[in-house]
């Protein structure tokens, strides 16, 4: 990796463009308050028209609190926390502090790993056949018969589930800590911005008249949306690649159970670094605007080491992520060795 930053630094990717950073979130800003005082005086069967549009640029902005909560948007530790807070707690009612624990930490650290990677167990559903044998009758039938078919209809709570889990986190942090560090000022801010949401998005509507039906109907309908927006961008990067219960080599664990998204700059624009899943979990803090030009360094690189680099178009990755979802339950985990193989333990046993 040290050879990798080397040619990286020597080709002025490693700077954050702060500038860049700001202008697009306030250029999301401007468009996503124009979508919502259009939906206000629109009537309703051409606001439900309009509502995916909305969602699709409402889910670009809440990616770019993904770039602030990983220190990759701006060059000061202020900028970022600034971004963070704006675009997560307060615009996406999302818990930043949460965010950070479940998906730098946990995720980043150990991507497609069974047991530890959060975003590979998510009750009912299972990602590979060790989940599946240790699952109860029901949620086996569910499993083997109903995931795949399920998976997207039910991507449309991902979006409040993640709220919910968020709040969670943060009435829970607290009494999970001493009393020194009970209430920090990173909690108090993620707290009251998150309240500050809640506030904004349906009390004020409501006293200005609106109907509270309308408001709610409005909130839950759009954050649904967001929510299936967010699961296929996260699915296409990861779902179908390896599932790993063993390794001894993270920096090939983190290309080779991503993939790349091949895009053109439009739909980059909406993914906001995540079409560059690679380069982004080796490279969490390189910011997005930067991720194009490293890609062919990190590819070359990943060809040096003998990793496996996968690029699929969007559709055709998403295509195998569902296909993937409907076979998890009968897919085993794998093993990275120590000479670098990908090695499958069932077979193992049933060889010996």
């Amino acid at each position: 990796m040290v050879e990798l930053k080397r040619r990286l630094k020597k080709h002025d990717l490693l700077e954050r463009p702060t500038a860049k950073s700001w202008f697009k979130v306030g250029i999301l800003f401007a468009i996503v308050f124009s979508l919502y005082t259009a939906h206000i005086y629109l009537p309703l069967k051409f606001g439900l028209i309009l509502i995916p549009i909305t969602a699709l640029f409402s889910t670009t902005l809440a990616m770019t609190g993904h770039e602030g909560v990983h220190s990759s948007a701006c060059k000061s530790k202020a900028g970022n926390l600034s971004m963070a807070a704006i675009v997560f707690p307060l615009f996406a009612g999302l818990s930043m502090e949460y965010w950070r624990e479940k998906h730098n930490v946990k995720h980043h650290g150990n991507p497609n790993v069974v047991h530890v990677d959060p975003d590979i167990h998510s009750w009912p559903f299972t990602f590979s056949q060790e989940e599946y044998i240790t699952s109860g009758k029901v949620r086996r039938f569910f499993q083997r018969h109903l995931q795949g078919w399920t998976f997207w209809p039910i991507s449309l709570l991902v979006g409040h589930l993640m709220r919910f889990d968020g709040i969670k986190y943060l009435v829970a942090k607290p009494f999970s800590n001493s009393n020194k560090k009970r209430f920090s000022k990173i909690w108090m801010l993620d707290t009251s911005l998150l309240i500050v949401h809640f506030f904004l998005w349906l009390a004020v509507p409501i006293f200005f008249g609106l109907p509270w039906q309308v408001v709610v109907g409005f909130y839950v309908l759009l954050w649904g949306l967001v929510g299936t927006c967010l699961t296929a961008i996260f699915i296409v990067g990861h779902a179908g690649r390896p599932i790993v219960s063993e390794y001894d080599q993270n920096w090939r664990l983190q290309i080779e159970t991503a993939r790349r998204i091949k895009f053109g700059p439009i739909g980059s624009f909406f993914f906001v670094g995540l079409d560059y899943q690679i380069e982004h979990h080796l490279l969490p803090n390189l910011s997005h605007f930067n991720l194009p030009k490293a890609a062919p360094l990190v590819k070359e690189y990943a060809e040096e080491q003998g990793w496996k680099y996968q690029e699929l178009g969007f559709f055709r990755a998403l295509w195998e992520a569902t296909i993937s979802l409907h076979r998890a339950w009968k897919t085993p985990s794998l093993v990275i060795n120590a000479a670098g193989e990908l090695e499958d333990p069932l077979l193992e046993v049933q060889t010996s």
